[in-house]
């Protein structure tokens, strides 16, 4: 039956209870603090991760080869076979139900090794002659990234950013396994709360699902052009090699 009037009671009551549920008036501040810094040291180490096996290439072609073989296998684990070894160590760490610890370090474990593998894609679109020069002028492995390849690389790292953000933003089973207390549910957690065994809030289920996917759509709605212009890059770059 279609409903007969409009009402935002299913809206107000997930924003207030989301607050009460997870200890924060503003749950998705809470939800931003975790997910920002998370993807942008990923996707930093993971470039810098993915250049120094990229040099590797031509001085140790093996130390390259057994690096990305290892990024690749840890990219494409499955993180279910992970939740028993994740759970001791971050207890042995004595980070287990914790944010800044375990659920950053969780995270960071998952999608620092995705982050290497497709920034290791946009690397060879760098020409190999502008390293050489800026080798023959002096300049270490450090500033040849900086100030060489990052420059270059700087769609496929905002590619690579969005895409990372948007998988911490959405993930439901990292922060079921390490943040399992109702004051640290993440927003995908707490939206299960209204899906129970014997019933369905249809309302404020929905609600729930329309807020946690605000800043996803605005992501997209404002970056998604450099994540375009990431791809687009690559094509390009891929012609010419």
């Amino acid at each position: 039956m279609p409903p007969t009037q409009f009402s935002t009671e299913a809206y107000y009551f997930d924003w207030v209870g989301f607050g009460t549920l997870i200890g924060l008036e503003f749950p998705m501040i809470r939800q931003l603090l975790i997910t920002v810094p998370v993807a942008l040291a990923s996707v930093i180490l993971g470039s810098m991760g993915a250049y120094f096996f990229y040099m590797q290439m031509e001085r140790r072609p093996w130390v390259s080869n057994v690096g990305f073989s290892i990024i690749s296998l840890a990219t494409f684990l499955p993180a279910q076979t992970l939740t028993v070894p994740l759970i001791e160590l971050t207890s042995s760490l004595g980070i287990y139900q914790t944010y800044w610890g375990g659920l950053a370090f969780a995270y960071f474990i998952f999608y620092l090794p995705m982050s290497a593998l497709l920034m290791s894609i946009f690397l060879p679109v760098v020409p190999n002659y502008l390293i050489e020069s800026a080798r023959l002028d002096g300049a270490r492995d450090w500033s040849i990234f900086w100030h060489v390849i990052f420059p270059l690389i700087l769609p496929g790292f905002l590619s690579t950013l969005i895409f990372v953000f948007l998988m911490v933003w959405q993930d439901f089973f990292t922060p079921l396994i390490i943040a399992t207390r109702p004051s640290l549910y993440m927003l995908p957690v707490a939206a299960r709360q209204y899906v129970g065994g014997y019933a369905i809030l249809y309302n404020r289920s929905f609600a729930a699902g329309v807020i946690t996917s605000l800043v996803p759509l605005i992501v997209f709605a404002f970056l998604g052009r450099y994540f375009i212009r990431g791809l687009a890059a690559l094509g390009g770059g891929a012609k010419g090699v």
